[in-house]
């Protein structure tokens, strides 16, 4: 195990922002925007869910995420 569960529910619930991630009881995502901005800034399981499929390799990462960042209303340049 590497502890990226632990990890990446620490991004969401417990880093300290300007604007930090809204956390609902009881619901696994968070909604995670820009200070001001309904963009949302972090793309993981824990703010967009399983957007890109279960475990997705860096390949599946790389074709899926711009479309699912654009689905979600991010637009913009997206690099991975």
């Amino acid at each position: 195990k590497t502890g990226g569960t632990t990890f990446g529910r620490h991004l969401v619930r417990n880093i300290q922002l300007e604007q930090p991630c809204e956390c609902r009881a009881g619901q696994k995502k968070c909604t995670c925007h820009r200070p001001g901005k309904r963009e949302t800034w972090l793309f993981s399981r824990f703010s967009t869910g399983w957007s890109c499929g279960l475990h997705a390799d860096w390949t599946e990462l790389t074709s899926c995420v711009p479309a699912a960042m654009e689905r979600r209303g991010c637009a913009g340049n997206r690099t991975l």
